[in-house]
């Protein structure tokens, strides 16, 4: 169930600078929930691809199928492996979707690192933003925990989503 992160993203709500905040400090039982939905939807897997900030909801679900984690770092480059490379199908984790670039470029290193990226698990999607189509359009299966629209009064939970696109939450 994903009660614990749809519970702390409403108390950030209708605030975008509130919403990284709580993100940030979500504790790693509440994303080992969000993990465990994940995992139940997820094509069988080797790695699992963590962008800055995705870490704990990566390692959790890392933890649920028995995968190797592998932590984007700070420039944007994957760690270096000391037995060589990894090669299998691999998810890419990320916190916050939005227009999907960083995802997209992640995707582009990960298929140099003879990875072959099958799916997005976001825990907060934003779906005014272009990431879930442009991720979609690279045949990519995209799957969020929570929906966030942006309205002119702020964020709020998206009501707009058709059931054949809804995932997770």
């Amino acid at each position: 169930m994903t009660l614990a992160l749809r519970t702390a993203v409403a108390a950030t709500l209708p605030s975008e600078k509130r919403l990284d905040l709580q993100l940030a400090a979500l504790p790693e039982r509440d994303w080992a929930e969000v993990a465990a939905l994940f995992a139940r939807d997820l094509p069988e897997l080797e790695v699992v691809v963590a962008l800055p900030g995705g870490e704990a909801l990566a390692h959790a679900l890392g933890r649920l199928r028995g995968l190797t984690v592998l932590e984007v770092q700070a420039d944007g480059r994957l760690p270096e492996r000391v037995e060589g490379p990894v090669l299998g199908d691999a998810v890419i984790v990320t916190r916050h979707l939005t227009d999907g670039l960083a995802e997209l470029e992640l995707l582009l290193r990960t298929e140099a690192a003879a990875l072959r990226v099958r799916a997005v698990a976001v825990g907060v999607e934003r779906t005014n933003c272009p990431g879930r189509t442009r991720l979609e359009l690279q045949g990519l299966k995209v799957l969020s925990a929570v929906a966030l629209a942006d309205t002119p009064a702020g964020l709020k939970f998206e009501q707009r989503i058709p059931a054949r696109l809804r995932r997770v939450s």
